[in-house]
Formats: C-alpha cells, sequence, structure tokens
C-alpha cells in the first residue's frame, strides 16, 4: 500500500512516464542579463533536390507572397540593397554583378524555436527568408567601410545579403512576464491577455556586415548580419553546412538542411553585465 504522501509524486511519475498522452504547453526562454532578447532559428529540413518547390520561383515567391511587395516595391528594396552594398563594400553595377532577387527554398524548413519572453511551441515558428544578394565571380578587392581605403580581397564565391525573415506567428497570446516592463507594458507591444486574430508575421531585417565568405573544404558557410527587428537593433550569426543524405527506401540523394542562427538584441550584453 501506497502511503499518502508518498502518492502525489508517485502519480506526477506515472503520468511522466506516459508522457505521448499528454499535452505540454509552450514555456517562455528567459532573456539573459543585459539582453532585450534572444532569438534562435534552426533549419533540418529534408528534401529531394531534383524535385522543384512547390512555390516554383522562390523570389518572387517570397517578395510578392510573403511580403507582400508590388513590382514597384521590389525595385526600391533593389536599390536601397544597392546603395547599402555600395557604401558598406564598394560594391556597385560597374565593378560587380547586380543584385538579385531570392527566396530560400521553405522546405529546409527553416524554424524560430526561441523568442525570449515568448512562448513560442516546441514545434516553432515557421522562418520564410529573403531578399537581395550579390554572388562575386571572381576574387574582389573590397572597399566602403568594410574594406576601408586600403580594401580587403575575398575569394570568388563570396556573397552579400540584404533580406528579410517572416516568421509566422501562429498565436501572440505569449508574452512572459519576465520580459515585461516595469509598467506592465510588454516590449513586444503585444498585451499577455489580448490575441490578435489573425497573428502578425514577426518582420525581422537583415544584412550583412562583411563577406559571406564559402568555406570550400566542408561545403558551407558562417555568417553575420546586422539585425533589425520590432524590439531593435541586433547581430545575427551562424552557419549552414547542409549535407547530403540517402533516403533508404528510395536510394534518393537527399538534402538535408543543417543552419543555426542565434540572434542577440542588441549585439553585445553591456559591459557592465559582463563583469
Amino acid at each position: 500500500m501506497i502511503k499518502k504522501k508518498y502518492l502525489a509524486p508517485f502519480i506526477l511519475a506515472v503520468l511522466l512516464i506516459a508522457g505521448a498522452g499528454v499535452a505540454y504547453a509552450a514555456t517562455s526562454a528567459s532573456t539573459p542579463g543585459g539582453f532585450d532578447k534572444v532569438v534562435v532559428f534552426m533549419a533540418a529540413g529534408q528534401y529531394d533536390p531534383a524535385v522543384p518547390p512547390a512555390e516554383g520561383d522562390l523570389a518572387m515567391w517570397f517578395h510578392k507572397d510573403i511580403m507582400g511587395r508590388t513590382d514597384a516595391d521590389i525595385d526600391m528594396t533593389k536599390e536601397e540593397a544597392m546603395t547599402y552594398f555600395d557604401e558598406t563594400f564598394g560594391l556597385n553595377t560597374t565593378n560587380s554583378p547586380e543584385p538579385v532577387a531570392y527566396g530560400v527554398d521553405p522546405r529546409n524548413d527553416d524554424r524560430a524555436y526561441i523568442i525570449s519572453g515568448m512562448e513560442v511551441p516546441s514545434e516553432g515558428w515557421a522562418v520564410r527568408e529573403g531578399g537581395f544578394m550579390v554572388n562575386l565571380t571572381e576574387e574582389t578587392t573590397l572597399y566602403g567601410t568594410w574594406g576601408g581605403e586600403e580594401g580587403k580581397t575575398v575569394p570568388a564565391g563570396s556573397t552579400f545579403v540584404y533580406g528579410d525573415y517572416s516568421i509566422n506567428v501562429t498565436s501572440m497570446d505569449n508574452v512572459s512576464p519576465d520580459n515585461e516592463s516595469p509598467d506592465n507594458v510588454s516590449p513586444d507591444n503585444v498585451s499577455p491577455t489580448v490575441t490578435p486574430t489573425p497573428a502578425e508575421p514577426i518582420i525581422i531585417h537583415f544584412q550583412s556586415v562583411e563577406p559571406i565568405v564559402p568555406d570550400m573544404v566542408n561545403n558551407g558557410t558562417t555568417f553575420r548580419c546586422t539585425a533589425i527587428a520590432p524590439w531593435g537593433e541586433g547581430i545575427a550569426q551562424g552557419i549552414s553546412y547542409p549535407q547530403t543524405v540517402t533516403d533508404n527506401a528510395t536510394g534518393t540523394n537527399m538534402t538535408q538542411a543543417n543552419s543555426r542562427n542565434v540572434q542577440t538584441y542588441p549585439a553585445y550584453a553591456p559591459a557592465a553585465v559582463m563583469t
């Protein structure tokens, strides 16, 4: 016979063991000291690269269907990208390729799993990415604010991006008290007791702060971008090292997405917090 004082822990243990039948509510990640927000994306989708994406032209799918841009809006965004690339890297259409529109294949299944202070479900929220990019086809010396007057040389295959993440938020009744301001107003401008319908996507703009130089040995890239979100400006940095795996059932070579993207706002915690 189980004594009463041991009964509650026993029942809890049984429920945990039978976890497949228990629904777990999403919980928010706390924000590390010195930061206003921390965000983590991960992409781990698997797909047959020989099969075209259902969305067709991914660049136009992203700009028009996801971001809702008109042709005029797309042209204006391209002009903004060209201006940024010229100021930052000394790139212009007389010495480098023209920026081209792009969209990331949604089959990569990139998802936001952590947005501190928000209750993101365990399956995460889908992240759609696109914008404009430049791919250097030959070794190039860059100037601008990054390269300086003397310039810095990067190899062929180096790229620059200017784009947006659109996070497909499924609900907004997810603001945690740990990230509220003293006057009880959420920094995300969403009341903890209000659920907008439908939920609006979270848009985070990003732009390369340095060239994305390919790792020719391991076939991947590392990146670092300025990130501008509704809660402020920060930094997005991470890696993308896709793999080729074989589907055991069909023998088909599949692309296995493999990227990690960590964002902090502001970019670096205040020094006073670090000491």
